[in-house]
């Protein structure tokens, strides 16, 4: 069954078959995601990420998990100054 481990949900293999449907839960986008179900919770919470209500559950469309990860900032390569700077002096041979 599922498993929770500091709001991580583990799945076996024979669990993750259901993630290939159309829409899914909080856990099943977490799971979707790699990411903890309160920072799909938070997203759904902000409006970046649109979820609906069935019942008392949230389901996220896939095609709208897929729009929100798509939408997310592209985080630049970062090199601190003090790795350039030996980089310099190797390549000066000094």
């Amino acid at each position: 069954m599922l498993a929770k481990r500091q709001d991580q949900a583990i799945l076996s293999a024979r669990e993750t078959q259901f993630v290939t449907h159309g829409a899914l839960n909080i856990v099943e986008s977490a799971i979707y995601c790699g990411v903890r179900c309160a920072a799909i919770e938070s997203g759904v919470r902000d409006g970046k990420l649109r979820g609906r209500r069935l019942g008392r559950n949230v389901i996220i469309l896939r095609s709208d998990l897929d729009a929100f990860l798509a939408a997310l900032d592209i985080i630049p390569a970062h090199t601190p100054p003090s790795i350039l700077r030996r980089r310099e002096e190797r390549s000066l041979g000094t």
